[in-house]
């Protein structure tokens, strides 16, 4: 049996586009979270310009300069290389 769509005024879908970036915000430092539980070695993460090894006792190491971020003109097309479990250390 098929559901039946419920109508949303263009109000309530107003408010609930409003709360994405809260629920992106809270998602994403979930998953970090996670992922310092998880991790016996500590996560990565770019601070003011600075790749920083992370641990789950709030340790920080400073193990580079991060790379500048890439500006990427409107139609230009970009090609991503594949990340394996032998590149990646058997870690993807």
């Amino acid at each position: 049996m098929a559901a039946k769509a419920k109508k949303v005024s263009e109000r309530d879908l107003d408010t609930l586009e409003q709360q994405i970036p809260l629920h992106a915000s809270e998602a994403t430092h979930s998953a970090y979270l996670r992922a310092l539980q998880a991790s016996q070695r500590g996560v990565l993460c770019v601070d003011d310009g600075e790749l920083v090894r992370v641990g789950a006792d709030g340790a920080r190491t400073v193990l580079g300069q991060a790379s500048p971020r890439r500006k990427v003109r409107v139609g230009e097309i970009i090609s991503v290389r594949r990340v394996d479990d032998q590149t990646a250390g058997g870690r993807a």
